[in-house]
Parts: structure tokens; sequence; C-alpha cells
């Protein structure tokens, strides 16, 4: 992450896949007969960035993407076995205050903050315990990804510049691969 899709190697592209759609994906086949006989609630942690892209994280993008596809068709499968009794969250935060995205700055800090991880945790509980399917943190940034259905791919593409899709641009690395 913060190197351009040229400079990422294979491991490390590799390592984004199986830390965040892979080590979930697994997990949730390891208790999804427990599940399906009792209850269960999977709550998946993708990103705006499984939303909107960006710069210089072209990998962190397409495996928040896939954790979304996986969340939503996971959804569509469990309703057509008809199986009610496991529900699925999926996350999409802003960038929060966790270390990962050291440096990193919002461009439009009134609008889309950098998140603080005891909010985002707090929002994931209420959406668990209401069996929201999908959550997008902050709830404003509804607004701004609505727009991606009303404009062209190139022109979405410059709204989100404008938005701040380049935040990677101040991203400072704290420790090696």
């Amino acid at each position: 992450m913060g190197k351009s899709f040229e400079e990422a190697t294979e491991a490390q592209i590799l390592k984004t896949m199986k830390v965040n759609v892979m080590s979930a994906m697994y997990l949730q086949k390891l208790v999804f007969v427990e599940m399906k006989e009792n209850y269960g609630h999977i709550v998946n942690i993708s990103s705006l960035g499984g939303l909107i892209t960006g710069p210089m994280i072209v990998d962190y993008c397409a495996s928040k993407f896939a954790v979304r596809g996986m969340s939503q068709a996971l959804i569509s499968e469990l309703e057509y076995l008809g199986l009610n009794n496991i529900k699925v969250t999926y996350v999409l935060p802003h960038i929060t205050r966790t270390g990962m995205f050291n440096k990193v700055q919002a461009k439009w800090p009134l609008f889309f903050p950098l998140l603080e991880p005891d909010w985002v945790a707090e929002q994931i509980v209420i959406a668990a315990q209401e069996e929201r399917e999908q959550v997008i943190l902050p709830k404003i940034s509804n607004l701004f990804i609505s727009g991606e259905h009303l404009m062209s791919v190139r022109a979405f593409r410059k709204y989100s510049e404008i938005m701040g899709s380049r935040l990677m641009s101040t991203f400072k690395k704290i420790r090696q691969e």
C-alpha cells in the first residue's frame, strides 16, 4: 500500500488479498455450519475504498471491492437458501485513525473527517443490532457516492479527485513489508 501498481510486488498484492479477503472468507467457512444450525451474524469490514478508488492503493481497493462483493453475494445466497438465521453486515468506513494510513489528511475534513476507531466500533455494533446489511461511514458519504451512477466513469473519477480520492499523496510508511 502506498505504492503504484507498477511498484507493488506480487507478494505484497497477495498479502493484501489474503489479509483483507481470504482470511474473512476462510473464517466464515469455518463457522458456517455452526451458524446454519444455530444463529450467526457475520460482519465484514470493507472500506470506502471498496466503492471509490484512488491512486497508490490499487491492491487495497481491489481487496475491499472483493470484500463488498463477497458480502453481497453471501447475502444473496443466504436469502436464496432461506437461511434467515444468518445475518451479514458489511461496513465501508472512510479512513479510520488506526495508524494504518499514517499522515493521511482528508481534503474536506468537515465533510469527510478521518474517523475515530471507537466511533466506528459503536456504529458497527448498532448496525449489527439493527441487522443492517450495508453501513457507509460517515453517512454523508452516501451523498458523495450516489453520483457514480449519474455520470460517466471518467466524470466520476474527476469528481472523486475533487472530493479527495488522492489521500495517499500524504501517506507515510511506518513499517517495512
